[in-house]
């Protein structure tokens, strides 16, 4: 699942701009860099602490453990009462719903109902009386199971736990051993609340509403639906089967195999048998849907389905999934694994950004539908982010899957990196890990807080999961992902990842069965790289470091970097965490030779001797580490001399955010900070604007009177003014996708908090021109002029 963006600007007091793509530095990041010194002893010194085994709940099955409090969790997690007993396992669900029954309440309010019966097939590993399952806002009408020598059958007696949200039936005999099939008559009513089996309504041209009966069922809602075993460990096949209206479409995770009439207007719809899945994957849309033409590609037939009126805005959008089914069965080796198609439907009423669900991929609107011809380059890249990111998920997370919620890092962290892989492939021409800076300031910036909290952490009860789905879980596990990219290469990580896929397929793991693929892969090439102490360290540790280097007085050529945990608010604590950090150092030499050299950064503090009269000096060289840097004044003024040479993009980028962030710690005055930014004058990124422009906002905010009068003319409009000027408003022939966003970025700065009233008297005749003839104006453009209009107008033109 991606969750939904905000597609505007961020708050001020944020790390983060409007996303933009620009740079070339991939390739140096994800090939071998100069050796890396990786000392024998570092990750006893590091993790100072044993690794133990603890229980894992669901598959019996020990796990190594470096939270610091998971012997505990692991303790309680096996009594508590939420998660299900273990002596009755799904292997088989025969499921048949009837969605969208319209009935009439005590209050004479219209609403919509679902029956559904089931069959699923289980083995009973221990003699029971009972058998539990998840249940929640349903009527068990009937249960009961049958043998299946004699098939005779056996009544329970349901007990409904809504605090647990379980359903216990009890029989008034033992089951012994062995395999049995339970069955069940249930209804529903469906919520508005997008979530379960949900209603969602939408309105056509003419006023008139029609209803959608879809599902989410991420993280622990499938039991909204129908009594299951709803915990990502209890996997199972699914046949399912819907009884809806003749004139609607019925979607599910397999392929319509059989469409029956059952006369009144009504058919009943039969479904391709699921691969073994977990039950929160498990989707069902049925409304007035509209298909594209499918595209066809390695034997998969591909769609976008969505209400009516919409297949110009899909061209986009299939030709990113098919580039993806393509790209992600050769990178992982092995075929789709969910059969022989892959629906993808936008949903007019979408919590999430999109939903993964095998086989039939739900979606927001404006995260599938684009069109391709008149999009700006920032609408075209959210979508090609999203569909490669659920598509990553067929592998990442639905073919092989994490045994329990606090493994959540396994599917969202993996997809979300995996989609940058994938588009950096798809659009080399974007320089797409630029974008990512963007993405990692984001966790950086959680990251600061005192509340942040491990990628990898305990999860004591189902109330706490939907709090993992956040920047640390996202982009900072995708961030680590990247950095062990860089720590062992490209084609070493891929390697791995196929060895886990291979072992794993269809069952679920826990995240150090993915460290140890890595590591076999390590050695089987040769590299003697302890990646699970490596990752573990940073994976299962909250916040991150800051790295400040400094020259050594009296030592010519010699530095000297230290780390500690960086906070917005920090404490001199003295059990702070020691971090590996893999330091990449780029240098000009006295004799104007570019130096490159990689270590592993293990102590408080580390010196390096560079050689004497060395020019400048980037220490995180090419971005990918996730740590900040403090430069010394004497070096950071030879970093700042001529930042367009010495720096890449994303270099640039890192040199911002991170000073700007040493501001907002009191590391650093906020006088020094636009003296730095001053330097970049002739900036001509929009990664690197959106920091500036963040930060600028942020200060813009903290002055007044006088004060804000000086700050608009000698720092915004002198800073930004001459970059635009040059840009002009209209487009040249054989821009960048990087130039055409820049213009937007630096005219929203100018018209805003710049109050550059040549600027705005522009921005109010553009939008004039644009409200005439959408295709008059470039659409890059256009989110600028709105914010320009909106931040100096009424009421009326606010509204």
């Amino acid at each position: 699942m991606i969750p939904a963006r905000q597609e505007s600007m961020p708050d001020a007091d944020t790390d983060v701009g409007i996303p933009s793509f620009d740079g070339e530095h991939y390739q140096s990041q994800i090939q071998p860099a100069p050796t890396l010194s990786v000392r024998s002893d570092w990750s006893a010194q590091v993790l100072g602490k044993k690794q133990t085994p603890c229980q894992d709940n669901l598959q019996r099955k020990p796990h190594m453990c470096n939270h610091h409090n998971h012997a505990a969790a692991c303790s309680a997690e096996q009594t508590q009462d939420y998660r299900l007993p273990t002596e009755v396992v799904p292997s088989r669900y025969k499921l048949r719903l009837t969605p969208g029954l319209k009935v009439t309440d005590d209050d004479s309010e219209e609403i919509y109902k679902f029956t559904g019966h089931q069959k699923v097939n289980v083995d009973i590993l221990e003699s029971t009386d009972r058998i539990v399952v998840n249940a929640k806002n349903l009527d068990i009408h009937e249960a009961y199971v049958l043998s299946k020598g004699s098939k005779r059958r056996f009544n329970g007696t349901v007990v409904l736990d809504d605090k647990n949200e379980l359903a216990i039936v009890t029989f008034d005999r033992k089951l012994a051993a062995g395999k049995w099939t339970f069955c069940c008559r249930f209804t529903g009513t469906h919520n508005t609340k997008l979530k379960g089996f949900y209603l969602s309504v939408w309105e056509d041209n003419l006023g008139g509403k029609h209803q959608i009966f879809t599902t989410q069922f991420e993280s622990t809602d499938a039991r909204q639906a129908f009594p299951c075993w709803d915990e990502p460990a209890f996997k199972a096949e699914f046949d399912v089967q819907l009884v809806v209206p003749q004139k609607l479409v019925a979607l599910s995770n397999g392929r319509d195999v059989k469409t029956e009439s059952l006369g009144n207007g009504w058919k009943i719809v039969t479904y391709q048998r699921t691969p073994k899945m977990s039950t929160y994957l498990v989707a069902f849309c049925v409304g007035e849907f509209e298909s594209s033409e499918p595209v066809f590609t390695n034997g998969k037939e591909l769609r976008i389905w969505s209400i009516p009126g919409k297949n110009h805005l899909k061209s986009f959008a299939i030709k990113c999934a098919k580039f993806g089914v393509e790209f992600y069965e050769d990178f992982f080796g092995r075929p789709y694994f969910g059969g022989d198609k892959i629906d993808m439907i936008a949903i007019p009423d979408f919590a999430s950004g999109a939903m993964e669900n095998t086989g039939l991929i739900t979606y927001r609107d404006t995260a599938l539908l684009v069109d391709e011809d008149k999009a700006s380059y920032g609408e075209k890249a959210r979508v090609a982010e999203v569909v490669l990111h659920e598509l990553d998920h067929q592998w990442n997370g639905n073919e092989v899957t994490m045994d329990w919620w606090d493994g959540l890092g396994l599917n969202e962290s993996f997809a979300t990196i995996m989609a940058y892989v994938a588009m950096n492939s798809m659009f080399p021409e974007w320089h797409i890990y630029n974008e990512f800076g963007l993405d990692r300031a984001q966790a950086f910036a959680l990251d600061s807080l005192k509340t942040t909290h491990p990628v990898f952490a305990p999860i004591n009860h189902p109330s706490e999961i939907a709090q993992r789905f956040d920047a640390i879980t996202y982009e900072k596990g995708g961030s680590l992902l990247f950095q062990c990219i860089q720590f062992i290469g490209y084609e070493t990580f891929r390697h791995g990842l196929r060895i886990y896929m291979n072992r794993h397929a269809l069952a679920n793991t826990r995240v150090t069965d993915l460290w140890d693929a890595l590591e076999e892969a390590c050695k089987l090439e040769g590299k003697n790289i302890p990646v699970r102490s490596f990752m573990d360290a940073w994976m299962n540790t909250a916040g991150h470091p800051i790295v400040s280097v400094e020259e050594i007085s009296g030592k010519p050529g010699a530095i000297r970097l230290s780390q500690s945990q960086f906070l917005f608010l920090g404490d001199d604590a003295a059990t702070a965490p020691l971090w590996p950090v893999p330091v990449h150092i780029r240098y000009k030499s006295a004799n104007g030779t570019i130096k490159e050299d990689k270590f592993l950064f293990c102590d408080l503090e580390h010196e390096v001797d560079l050689g004497e009269n060395f020019d400048w000096l980037v220490v995180n060289a090419s971005g990918p580490g996730f740590y900040r840097v403090a430069y010394g004044a004497s070096l950071l003024s030879k970093l700042t001399g001529n930042i367009s040479e010495t720096l890449e993009v994303i270099e640039r980028f890192n040199l911002v955010n991170d000073s700007w962030a040493a501001v907002r710690a009191r590391l650093m005055s906020a006088t020094d900070y636009l003296d730095l930014v001053k330097t970049f004058s002739n900036e001509n990124d929009p990664n690197v604007w959106a920091i500036i422009g963040s930060s600028l906002r942020a200060l813009y905010g903290l002055t007044e009177g006088a004060a804000r009068k000086v700050f608009k003319e000698a720092i915004i409009r002198q800073l930004v003014g001459p970059v635009f000027n040059q840009l002009g408003w209209q487009p040249q022939p054989g821009e960048s996708v990087h130039t055409l966003q820049l213009r937007g970025q630096l005219a929203n700065l100018l018209g805003t908090i710049g109050s550059d009233e040549a600027v705005r008297e522009k921005a109010r005749d553009l939008f004039e021109q644009w409200k005439a003839d959408r295709a008059s104006v470039d659409p890059n453009v256009v989110p600028a002029l709105i914010a320009i209009l909106a931040h100096t107008g009424n009421r009326t033109r606010f509204d």
